[in-house]
């Protein structure tokens, strides 16, 4: 009997919620351009892990995008850096604080 509860206390566990707070955020990002982002890196302020978060597939111009940053940090506050179809770059002059906002707007 001892076993038997035992297993139910450890199947319960496999099923409770996990807390994604602390390692995923999502963010929209908004392609004002003319030009299509081919890349678009994220990396915490303070330092961490530099993140591509297109994945390979380019974010045409005048669309949006929802993607989510996966990095294992509790960060709110990320530098940016797009890069455009003919390799020129844009950096992010002010961070983009997750906590306050889930949405960027890249512009000409």
């Amino acid at each position: 009997m001892r076993h038997l509860a035992t297993f139910a206390l450890i199947a319960s566990a496999a099923f409770m919620p996990v807390s994604a707070s602390a390692e995923s955020r999502t963010l929209t990002l908004q392609n004002s351009t003319s030009h299509m982002i081919v890349k678009f890196f994220a990396t915490p302020e303070g330092g961490g892990k530099r993140v591509e978060l297109l994945n390979k597939k380019g974010l045409w111009a005048g669309k949006s995008r929802k993607l989510t940053i996966n990095d294992s940090s509790d960060a709110c506050v990320f530098t940016t850096r797009a890069v455009f179809e003919d390799d020129s770059f844009y950096d992010v002059s002010n961070k983009i604080d997750l906590c306050e906002s889930d949405e960027y707007e890249i512009e000409e």
